[in-house]
This record gives structure tokens, sequence and C-alpha cells, in this order.
């Protein structure tokens, strides 16, 4: 990526955070004064947000289109009409040969002006304002993402949580989801019969999940995310039949604290869905974990400096062209330059002319010398590339050597420590097995992992192996089922084991 020429202050309106884009380093900053130099970017909750999605005849002329759209949008987005709205439309693919179809997004504008109060007072402008869900688009912009994709977008905030679809790079749809991290930690409370601190409960979340070793904590957090989950399920459907989705390619999970830990087997559950981390790869340096939307913020606006589309923008504090670009400044600047163009053109033409003439004279001399210059380079270098040929016959036989002898000495390596390790592991697995009173049908097994399937009388003999294995942190345990084999009486279940220290 690029490095923008512009210093970029990203902000977050809510809880105040600040960070200055600056040499290719996101760094966390303050709102001391207004920098004329400097490109201000902020967002607000989705939840602020009222979206529809519209159909306008294919009769209405392009000259009219913007006020029937807006007139419609009051209408069905049911908007009070003494309030002013900045309303936000852009049309979406459809076969509909009657109808066009438009994404519509009404903000009250009271409302956005008051969450910018405080920031207001501290700096004169913001350049760039838009819908959290919009700055994902900047993603295909920037080519981080690939465009020919259907992506859905989860990402918990302090107090909201936003869904957004994206399909080919175009958005698509967007909705606030009512399980913000605020409300996640209450509800928590809430089943646990306790209170428990924001902060602790995030720790809890991010970094334990459902792994914690409190018994109440997981069973409170298997409540909540089968809650949150659902909905989104319910959210998925409906988005999928209104926008004609037919498959969502990829699924992005985050919050502003980072990745729940055990999230994604929720939304193979629930969504049938493998999810991905809510965090890109955006070539940008950061000291610490900083929450997402604002490398969104910084990629966003260098779209915006390379385009100048306000398409998404819906700040009304933007700072006021310069005089130049004013149309007052624009006469004035011709009208000078008019004047003076005609006062000294015919002098530039004399003088021009003989500057020409001196020129010409002086090229036609140079010329002569280095074509002679030339000609001895061109056999010099006719020489150079035979010998570079030659060096790289060389160079090519003994990189093969090389190539040969690294894949022997680690075969060499991988033999005498490799098999070892292995086999001390196994042999801990099976002693392990043989003390819960259960046997061993087969081993699948790789560099890495290990696929037992066990065997015995009673599932309760495999359910007390694979805690016990869990609690061992050199493995990763997990199974998907202990069936019952009605041939033989016994309990069969596959074990899958990630060797961490191996």
């Amino acid at each position: 990526m690029e490095k923008s020429k512009t210093p970029i202050i990203t902000i977050d309106p809510y809880s105040k955070r600040v960070f200055l884009y600056k040499n290719n380093e996101l760094k966390t900053s303050k709102l001391d004064k207004f920098k004329k130099n400097h490109f201000y970017i902020s967002y607000i909750y989705t939840k602020d947000v009222i979206s529809a999605s519209i159909e306008i005849s294919q009769n209405i002329p392009e000259e009219d289109l913007k006020d029937v759209i807006e007139i419609k949008a009051y209408e069905e987005l049911g908007l009070d009409s003494a309030t002013e709205y900045k309303i936000l439309y852009f049309e979406t693919s459809s076969t509909d040969e009657k109808n066009r179809h438009f994404n519509v997004s009404a903000i009250n504008k009271a409302l956005l002006e008051k969450d910018f109060e405080e920031i207001k007072k501290k700096i004169k402008y913001i350049d760039y304002i838009t819908p959290a869900p919009f700055l994902l688009k900047s993603l295909y912009d920037k080519e981080i993402l690939e465009r020919e994709s259907t992506d859905c977008f989860i990402y918990f905030q302090e107090e909201d949580t936003f869904l957004a679809l994206y399909k080919d790079g175009e958005y698509i749809y967007s909705k606030s989801i009512q399980y913000s991290l605020k409300t996640m930690n209450e509800k928590f409370c809430e089943y646990v019969g306790e209170r428990i601190e924001e902060r602790e409960f995030y720790d809890l979340i991010v970094n334990e999940g459902l792994k914690s070793s409190n018994f109440s904590y997981q069973q409170a957090l298997m409540k909540l995310y089968g809650e949150i989950f659902l909905y989104i399920s319910d959210v998925l459907s409906f988005a999928k039949r209104a926008y004609n989705i037919e498959y969502i390619n990829k699924l992005y999970i985050g919050s502003q604290i980072g990745l729940f830990m055990g999230i994604d087997e929720y939304s193979k559950n629930y969504l049938e869905l493998d999810s991905l981390e809510f965090k890109f790869n955006i070539p940008i340096k950061a000291s610490h974990y900083i929450d997402q939307l604002h490398y969104l913020m910084v990629l966003t606006a260098q779209v915006y400096q390379e385009n100048l589309d306000d398409t998404y923008n819906i700040s009304p504090f933007k700072r006021p062209p310069s005089f130049k670009q004013r149309p007052a400044g624009k006469l004035l600047m011709v009208t000078v330059i008019s004047a003076v163009l005609s006062m000294i053109y015919p002098l530039y033409q004399i003088g021009y002319t003989a500057k020409l003439k001196y020129d010409l004279n002086k090229i036609n001399q140079k010329y002569s010398q280095i074509y002679a210059k030339t000609s001895k380079l061109r056999e010099e270098l006719a020489k150079l590339s035979k010998k570079k040929e030659e060096v790289l016959k060389i160079y090519k036989e003994e990189k093969n050597k090389l190539t040969f002898r690294e894949k022997l000495l680690n075969e060499i390596y991988r033999k005498k420590v490799s098999y070892p390790m292995k086999a001390m592991i196994l042999s801990d697995l099976f002693q392990n097995i043989n003390r819960y009173d259960t046997k061993v049908l087969s081993v699948d097994n790789n560099m890495t992992n290990l696929t037992l399937t066990v065997y015995s009388k009673k599932d309760k003999k495999i359910t007390e192996l694979i805690k016990a294995l869990a609690k061992e942190s050199k493995y990763d345990i997990s199974t998907e089922e202990i069936k019952r084999d009605g041939n033989k009486s016994v309990y069969i279940s596959d074990v899958k084991v990630r060797l961490n220290e191996y």
C-alpha cells in the first residue's frame, strides 16, 4: 500500500479515541487543534441509520431522480416530515424491466450533529463521515479483498453491532444487531446471577471464552452465543431472500476488543459457515491492537483523496474550498493571467525563437559526441551479455547441487528427530487410553495431528478420556460425536489430537 502524503486523523466519536496515520504507521493521538494539512475522518453507528431498498419507475428522468427518491424514502422508511435527514442512495443491479432498485439510507442530521458536538468544539472541520458498514468498501477499492465474492461482515462494538453484506465488491445490506458488547455483558451478568465488570467480561470472552474454568461462566456464554447466532441466522435468512443471495462465500467476525475465543464453532453450527477473523491484510504498522475500524477509516480516506467521491460522505462539517477553487477566486485568477499574457506574449515569442535556435546548435554538437560513445558502449555490452550467460549457467548448476543437499539434510534431520518424538507422544496417549478402559481401533497421523479411533463398552469412559487429555496443554482435543456400534454393543469415537508442542 502506498504511503499517504497527507496525515490522516481517524476519530471514534463515541469513545473519543483518536489515531494519527503518518509514514505508514498508526499511533494514538489527540484532538488539540485543527491542522489544515491533516485529513479528518470519522463514522457513525449503524443503529443511527435507517435503511431500506426501494423501487423507482424506469420512466423517471435522471434530473428528477434525486427528488423522487427522497420523497419515497420519507414514505417507505417512515421518516418524520418535521425532521431533516441526510439521504444516501445508490442503485443496485436488478432484472426488473419496469423499475430501478436503490439502497437508501437516512441519517437524522440533528442526531449527527449531537454525536460530534464535543469534537466540533476542538476542531473546525471533519472531511469525511460515513456509517460504519460503508467503511468496508475500501477493502475492495484497495484490492485487499476480491470482488468476485459475496461476503458477510459482523463486527461487535461497545454500544452497537453491525452485520453487512457485500456482493462483487458493492454494498448490498446492513443492519444493527441488538447484541452490542455492553448488552452482552448485561445478559451475561443476568445468566450467572452476579455483577461482572465490563473489563473483566471482555477479558473473559477474548482470552478464555468457552474454555473458562468457571463452569457457570461457560454455561452462560454458551447460552449467550446461542441467542446471538440464532438471531444472526434469522437476519441472514431475511437478507438472502430479500436480495436474491444464493450463497455467502466468506464470513468475517470480529470486535473492537479482539476476536472472541471459540466463536467460530457457533458460526459453523448456526450459520453453516466457517468464520474468518475481522482482521485484514492491511500493511499499516501499529504497536498494539487497535479497533479495526480505524484501519478501515485510513483506507477510506485514501480512496476518497484519490477520487473525491462523496457518495457515502454524510459530513455536514466539511471545510470550505480554498479561494482559488471558489468561483470568485477562479474568475480573478483568469482575469489576472489573461492581462499578463496579453502584455508579455509578443516578447515571449521573439525570445523563445532565439532560444530554440541556440539550443538546436548545442544539441547537434552533443549528438556527434554521444553517438561515438554509444557505439563503443554497445560493443562492451555485447561482451558483458555473453559473460552473463556463462555465469548464469554456472550459477544454475551450483544452485541445483545446493538444493539437492538441503533436501537430503532436511530428510535426515526429520527422520532422526521427528520419529522418536512422535513415538513418545503416541506412548503417552496409549497409556491414557488404557487408564480409562478404552481401546484403539486405528491411528491416522501426519506431522502435527493424530486421529485416534477409540471404542469402549461405556460412552462415559470415552468422555472421561477426552476430558483428561484436554487438560494437558500439549494437546488440543476435539471430537464430533460418540456413536454406538449396534453390532458389537460398544461406543466408538474419532478423537482428533493436535500436538501443540510437536
